[in-house]
């Protein structure tokens, strides 16, 4: 595949050593770039599969399907609405997508399970002064509860779609239920290390999932917050699917912490047998952000849920810093087997990124 020519965008505060891309993958949407659900400006996970290239915004409830051609560009904008494939709680809200991955034919999906607070500044009155007892009330979190998982079935122009059956094969999720929002989160609330932070704001260092991947009957799922001292935090749940699809998970969580130099997970991805970890600042702030490796990670399944073992994945490279803008959010493999090359999104895209008229936003591509 041919890779659009690297363009120079200017840098600032540059961390140590940054890797530059090779080139960029433009992609191309349709529809209204000022519509508050499209994701051209806030995309948060990206899968590819063959072609179709899947990626999805945090403040959408949906997915979209983009084609990769020969010529750097990935277009045949498609969305495909969420609740037509999930028995979604208020399945028209925001979900707050934070991951996409894809193993033998299943699209996974998981929101960030998070709570968020209100944007003080909204609530200000004329004077400028803000009622704290808004500011204190956080939002309901139910709508984020989502980890799910969609069929994927070859259509007629050759590219994979979600579909809601295929043959003995049925979407599915985590229950949605109660105050908490699904069981994963009770089981989330419920463990002594992590439970605390579920009662806090994700900006503020509450619970954030921000990372999936799948691989075989292994899901993990990685967290930007909370960083535990200075490790990052991988929750690896079990589960059995049902016959209607959904996702029974089963008690313990195993959880396992990384050695990120104290970051928290971006996004996770699977390459043969190792893990790949984007990691990046736990708060919505600018700083370090930075590929790791876990070689090896299919075939060290955790073993304890109730002992802990850091693990020290290996630091690929640094990826270039900017001030108020490209804050990466999500990785996937782009086709090819001559080598790795690495697709990366940013939300807050830098303006030299983004053309809101045509529809377009670049994503960087990095050779591994």
């Amino acid at each position: 595949m041919k890779l659009i020519e690297r363009q120079q965008f200017t840098q600032t505060d540059d961390p140590p050593a940054p890797a530059e891309p090779e080139g960029h993958l433009r992609l191309c949407f349709k529809g209204d770039t000022e519509d508050g659900d499209h994701p051209i400006a806030d995309l948060s996970a990206a899968a590819i599969v063959g072609n179709a290239l899947f990626v999805a915004g945090d403040e959408a409830h949906a997915v979209e399907r983009l084609t990769i051609d020969d010529d750097g560009q990935a277009s045949d904008h498609r969305r495909f609405e969420l609740r037509d494939y999930l028995d979604l709680v208020r399945g028209g809200e925001e979900m707050d997508i934070e991951g996409l991955a894809i193993d033998d034919g299943w699209l996974w999906i998981t929101g960030s399970h998070s709570r968020t607070r209100p944007d003080p500044e909204d609530d200000a009155d004329d004077d400028g002064h803000i009622d704290i007892k808004k500011v204190s009330d956080l939002k309901d979190t139910r709508p984020r509860c989502v980890l799910a998982r969609i069929p994927l079935r070859e259509d007629l122009d050759g590219l994979m779609k979600p579909v809601r059956n295929d043959d003995d094969r049925t979407a599915g999720l985590v229950r949605q239920k109660g105050e908490q929002g699904s069981k994963l989160r009770r089981l989330l609330c419920a463990n002594p290390l992590l439970g605390p932070s579920c009662e806090m704001a994700a900006k503020e260092g509450g619970l954030d999932i921000e990372g999936l991947a799948a691989k075989g009957e292994r899901v993990a799922l990685g967290l930007r917050g909370p960083v535990i001292q200075t490790y990052a935090v991988l929750v690896e749940p079990l589960f059995k699917a049902k016959s209607s699809g959904r996702l029974h998970l089963e008690k313990p969580l195993r959880i396992r912490l990384m050695e990120l130099g104290g970051l928290g997970v971006r996004d996770l991805l699977v390459g043969g047998d190792d893990l790949y970890i984007l990691a990046g600042p736990t708060g919505d702030l600018d700083g370090r952000c930075v590929l790791y490796r876990w070689e090896g990670w299919g075939s060290n399944p955790p073993e304890h849920d109730r002992k802990l073992k850091v693990h020290k994945p290996e630091r690929l490279f640094d990826i270039p810093v900017k001030v108020d803008h490209d804050h990466p959010e999500g990785i996937a493999w782009l086709p090819g087997e001559e080598e790795k090359r690495l697709l990366i999104l940013y939300d807050s895209p830098a303006p030299e990124r983004i053309d809101t008229k045509a529809g377009t936003i670049l994503g960087d591509v990095f050779a591994i």
